[in-house]
């Protein structure tokens, strides 16, 4: 699962490549959790744009949202069909965190600064992350992971006919292993 993740304004300058802008739609809230507006990248007819989107589906049978789909079962799920397949996007973070069976705060971070989580999006402008089962550096912590996609990747994560391949990849990521964290700021 991914419950929480973190963004830095800093962020702007590993995307300045990209040519998205993206220091206008953070606010202050480097602190990203369920239920806030939070800045991600969607296709746009062909072009890469950064939207603020609410994290977390709402649903009509419980007050809570659903944060995550998993990968295994996302294609097959009436509520995440046609998202997977219309409305995919990016979610950007310098990193997520989980809670060991202490209660400790764990942070895994990418080497190269930035994180590419998969997700997608509804109708109602909200996103969930997609996850799939822990790798060998997650699975002290928690049995989920993110689905992450890599920088060169991102074209064809937004390709129809190529993001399947994203959702059971084991494609490795240089992460930081568990940092304890007492404090993220």
């Amino acid at each position: 699962m991914c419950g929480r993740y973190y963004l830095m304004k800093r962020i702007n300058d590993v995307l300045e490549d990209m040519q998205l802008d993206v220091i206008r739609y953070l606010s202050t809230k480097e602190d990203c959790r369920p239920q806030q507006y939070l800045p991600v990248i969607v296709e746009d007819n062909g072009q890469l744009k950064i939207k603020k989107l609410k994290w977390g589906y709402t649903t009509n049978y419980s007050s809570q949202v659903l944060i995550n789909a998993r990968s295994e079962t996302i294609l097959e799920k009436k509520m995440f069909k046609e998202d997977i397949f219309k409305r995919r996007c990016l979610i950007l973070a310098n990193g997520f965190y989980e809670w060991d069976a202490h209660q400790h705060q764990i942070a895994f971070e990418p080497k190269d600064k930035v994180l590419f989580m998969a997700g997608i999006y509804n109708r109602n402008g909200e996103f969930v992350i997609i996850t799939k089962n822990a790798n060998e550096i997650m699975k002290p912590v928690h049995s989920r992971m993110p689905v992450m996609i890599s920088k060169e990747d991102i074209s064809s994560w937004f390709d129809s006919s190529h993001f399947p391949k994203y959702l059971q990849s084991e494609v490795p990521f240089d992460i930081v292993s568990g940092i304890l964290q007492t404090s993220l700021f």
